[in-house]
Order: C-alpha cells, then structure tokens, then sequence
C-alpha cells in the first residue's frame, strides 16, 4: 500500500490529464468530465452526479488516495469506463468515503433530482430515478415550487403544480386528505424585514417530512396560501397568514375587518 508521501494513484491522474494538479485535485475532491468529452443520453442531462461522477478522497496519515463512484450505477457512466481504462483497474462503486466514513454520494444523488428539476427537465429525472432516492425527488419538488425559473419571471415556479403532481403520481407519493392541516403543519408564518424596509413572509417547512413538505407546497400555492413575489420567490400570502392564524376554525378574520369561511 502507498503511502501518502509518494501518492502514486495522484501522480497517475495528473499525468493521464484527469486533474491539473494534486492541489487541485484535492480541492475539487471529483473527477469532472471535460468540456468536449463526448456524452450520449441520458450522461448528457445537466446533473452535477452526471458531470462529476467520480469523488477522490485525499490521502490522509497512513491512509492512501482513493477513487469512488458517487453512484453504483455510474459504472456505465462512458467517462467513468474512459479512466478505468487508462488507470487499468475498477473504481469502487460504493464511493470513496473518508476516515469518519463521509462520502459525497448522497449529496451527489439529491444534486440529481433538484438540478434536473431546476433545468425544467423533471421528466428526465423520472426517465433516471434509480440515480437518485425518493425523498431527494420529492425535496426537489418543494425546491421547484419554491423559486422561480431564472429566463422567465412570470413564470410561476421551476415547475407548475399540476407538473408537480404528476411526479408526486409517479413515484407513488401518498396524498394528505386535509389540505389546511397539512399547510398549517409548516412553521407559523413570520415577517423578514429587509434592509430597504421590504417585507418577506418566508415559508419555512418545518420538521416534515419530505412527502408532507411537497404536499404542503402544492396545496398552499393552489389554495392561494402562498404566493410569488416581484422577484419570483414564494412567500407567505396575507391570505395564507389569516388562514394559518385561523388555525381549524370554520372562518376567519380578513385583514380588512370581515369574516370569511375557510375553505
């Protein structure tokens, strides 16, 4: 076994062209695919799992260098077989974690579900789930309602909610019967006030958990709980605020003074 000083299996990453330099190597902690490498479907989808497949752990006391997939099923990944074959062995599917026993891989399988979603290819993300868990699609969801696409603010979110319906179907999410209860069961509602003097009702989902926090997303949008601001971000509405200060009353007080039924 190498030792850290020689670091043969570094000196071979540098020299076949995977990593500029050792320093480097060691700051970016992956093996990126380069620009030009050629990608065929689905590799080619904009997900960091599929752009930095292979996580480097440095070498560290008596410990040497090693290689990791951040998925298993990367093994098929055409960059992944590209520096097996000039390394000249297998990279370890189970990733490469650390002497504490961390490795990036379920970080790397939640940046799957979110960066697909956020590039508005979510049915691309159900085409390639088995690359990511359940709760990462679903917390995906949430994140997709939540901001707005980046090339059209009148957009209503990175997804609809009827898209995001429709992956919740997919993946065999169960739905809350009280759609109230289920938004109620997100934080109270509570003022930001930001430096121009501009309030913000952020929307904090709690301790729920990742079926109940997407659930709760798409009600509240729905049911006029929440909505967009100026800048595209979901927000408490004044509406959402009376109904949650109703708490399981049949009415509620509007801001304006009168009383209304809720639901």
């Amino acid at each position: 076994m190498d030792s850290p000083s020689t670091d043969t299996l570094g000196a071979a990453l540098v020299e076949n062209g995977f990593a500029p330099s050792l320093g480097l190597l060691d700051i970016n902690t992956s093996l990126s695919v380069p620009h030009g490498f050629e990608m065929p479907a689905p590799w080619n989808l904009p997900s960091r799992l599929f752009k930095f497949p292979i996580e480097v752990c440095c070498p560290e006391g008596e410990r040497p260098r090693k290689l990791g997939l951040r998925h298993p099923l990367l093994a098929d990944h055409p960059y992944v077989r590209h520096v097996e074959a000039a390394l000249g062995f297998e990279i370890a599917r189970d990733g490469a974690p650390n002497r504490h026993g961390y490795s990036s891989g379920p970080t790397a399988r939640w940046w799957h579900a979110v960066d697909l979603v956020s590039a508005g290819k979510w049915r691309e993300l159900l085409a390639t789930r088995e690359f990511t868990e359940r709760a990462c699609i679903m917390n995906a969801v949430t994140f997709g309602c939540r901001y707005s696409r980046h090339d059209d603010k009148k957009a209503a979110g990175y997804i609809t909610t009827a898209e995001a319906r429709e992956i919740m179907r997919e993946i065999g999410a169960t739905k809350p019967g009280d759609r109230g209860r289920t938004i109620r069961s997100f934080s109270a509602p509570s003022v930001c006030r930001q430096e121009k003097g501009a309030e913000h009702w952020p929307i904090n989902t709690g301790r729920q958990c990742a079926e109940d926090a997407a659930w709760g997303m798409i009600f509240g949008i729905e049911d006029g709980w929440f909505r967009y601001d100026r800048s595209g971000f979901l927000q408490w509405s004044e509406l959402g605020c009376e109904r949650y200060a109703a708490g399981e009353s049949a009415s509620y007080t509007q801001a304006i003074g009168q009383t209304a039924f809720a639901f």
